[in-house]
């Protein structure tokens, strides 16, 4: 492990930039490992060279400064140094999922206009971008070429304001948005974390893709800390589980429908100092098992949108705390980070009393890219703060109690958390929408097993005599949405059920038997589920 020589206070991030910070690092610990995969491992000192060389083809391409450049890569040590070749080339990566059907693949890159796709040699074909192919396994280059890039290299100066990613998150309007975060935030962020989750400064597990947010914790707190990020599956493999015995866990973040995995993986999986759950909803029952098995660990519930640059609140739970059996609070804000709790008038609601959540300060994104409207919906002037800050108004419902703690109570809209993603019911029904069987459709997010949550798409036919096969359903969904947004259910109804007011009512809808649906067989589960039955149960109230 490395020597822990940051301070253990919170300082908020002053002008800096994360290639500055990540040199630095490799500066102090040039011989250690920074990332591993089950193929390789990268010193700081290699990972850096690879990068700067694969920085200097993108410099040829023109990255640079609030410039886009797309990442088709499976995850790995080569997807991590082309992060970092975009990084300190001073362009903003966009993570594109190989595993996405290429449809919305095509639409994320239309829309983000990268001036390259960086790629596997064959494994993307378009006449509008280019792709460039990683060379950092190319025999090895000379000294200039493995140099820090530096300012007078690029086509404009570096700033903490300009762009460090952009990622794409579901869309109601049927179409996925790229959110902008900035250096700063993503620095602040980072800040405050290495403070609340000390073990991840030495090392961990990046089981996600690279398109979900959820791995940016995974990934930055190591490689500006001097720690080593080892890629993997959350699954019992005999390879991770040997480099665990090797590299012990300090730290690992997942979803609440990751813990059942969890709970059935070998101690070695099992993160040393903390564990941060995050993504939906927590309750203490989800956590009861896992605690038994890792006494001595701190549970942090961390909240935060990916507008708000990861996670912006957490509540703590430590070790021997008892908690009940429902919902985790999702706690206080972290520093820097102004938590509004509003009513329909934007004034602040007494404790005690349901509002909306909105976020201000440090960590709120710039918005969404090229989506003008939306970001004025979203993105609103803050009342309470300085002159021409911004509050991001989440549709989070919650209400705050006379300790100050925040209570997280669901949704203001159709807007559902499944399995850790974020999903708008609207962009998968616009898919399914556009057979020419269907009439009307309707998504829900359906609990089974404490933690994990499937998607069921309720379907009335335009013609009772010719009704769509779930198989036929199903395969279009797959053509256009990733695998965590294509439903696991396809039941047909002859008319949605509606209230006495003609809205639907969602109590109404039948709920499938997943154990006997022929149709449902085969859904993708969580990482490292994929073999792990869900039993069904009433929805939760956030969704």
């Amino acid at each position: 492990m490395p020597e822990d020589t940051d301070s253990p206070q919170f300082t908020a991030v002053a002008d800096d930039t994360l290639p500055n910070r990540f040199e630095r690092e490799v500066a102090r610990r040039p011989d250690t490992v920074a990332v591993s995969d089950d193929r390789q491992e990268l010193t700081y000192r290699e990972l850096n060279a690879r990068a700067n060389r694969l920085a200097r083809r993108l410099l040829g391409q023109g990255a640079g400064p609030d410039v886009l450049v797309g990442i088709l890569l499976p995850r790995g040590c080569t997807a991590i140094t082309a992060i970092l070749a975009v990084l300190k080339t001073g362009a903003a990566y966009v993570p594109l999922d190989p595993n996405y059907p290429q449809t919305r693949l095509s639409h994320m890159i239309g829309d983000a206009r990268p001036i390259c796709v960086i790629a596997q040699q064959g494994s993307w074909k378009t006449n509008d971008v280019p792709v460039v192919v990683d060379p950092s396994e190319e025999p090895t280059a000379s000294a200039a070429d493995v140099a820090n890039i530096r300012d007078g290299e690029r086509i404009a100066p570096l700033k903490p304001n300009h762009l460090a990613y952009v990622i794409y998150t579901s869309g109601s309007t049927g179409q996925p948005k790229g959110v902008m975060i900035e250096h700063r935030s993503l620095l602040h962020y980072v800040a405050w974390a290495a403070v609340s989750y000390p073990g991840a400064r030495t090392s961990t597990l990046l089981h996600s893709s690279l398109s979900f947010d959820l791995t940016v914790t995974a990934l930055y707190l190591p490689l500006l800390h001097g720690g080593r990020v080892h890629i993997a599956d959350l699954a019992d493999y005999a390879a991770t589980r040997m480099v665990l015995e090797r590299i012990p866990l300090g730290f690992l973040k997942v979803t609440p429908g990751h813990l059942h995995v969890l709970s059935l993986l070998p101690p070695q999986f099992h993160p040393a100092e903390q564990l941060v759950v995050g993504g939906e909803q927590l309750t203490g029952g989800m956590l009861r098992r896992l605690r038994r098995q890792m006494p001595r660990v701190t549970v942090f519930n961390e909240y935060g949108p990916t507008e708000a640059t990861v996670g912006c609140m957490e509540y703590r739970v430590g070790p021997g705390q008892r908690l009940s059996d429902g919902p985790v609070p999702i706690g206080v804000a972290a520093p820097g980070v102004r938590i509004h709790v509003l009513d329909d008038a934007l004034q602040v609601t007494p404790p005690g009393e349901e509002g909306e959540i909105f976020i201000a300060g440090a960590g709120v994104a710039r918005g969404y890219w090229s989506r003008p409207a939306p970001t004025a919906e979203r993105f609103l002037p803050d009342p309470f703060g300085p002159a021409g800050s911004r509050m991001y108004r989440t549709g989070d419902r919650a209400r705050r109690g006379v300790d100050g703690t925040l209570e997280f109570l669901g949704r203001m809209d159709d807007q559902i958390k499944v399995n850790g993603f974020r999903i708008e019911p609207g962009e998968i029904e616009s898919v399914l929408s556009a057979h020419p069987g269907v009439a009307q459709v309707t998504v829900v997010a359906i609990s089974g097993r404490p933690g994990i949550s499937r998607l069921v798409a309720y379907i009335v036919a335009d013609d009772e005599n010719v009704k769509p096969a779930p198989t036929a359903l199903r395969a279009r969904a797959a053509s256009a949405l990733p695998g965590y947004m294509v439903p696991a259910a396809f039941l047909l109804l002859d008319a949605l059920p509606l209230t006495p007011h003609g809205k639907l009512d969602r109590a109404a809808l039948p709920r499938p038997d997943f154990r006997n649906h022929p149709e449902i067989s085969g859904v993708p589960l969580p990482s490292g589920c994929a073999h792990e039955p869900c039993a069904v149960a009433q929805p939760d109230d956030d969704g």
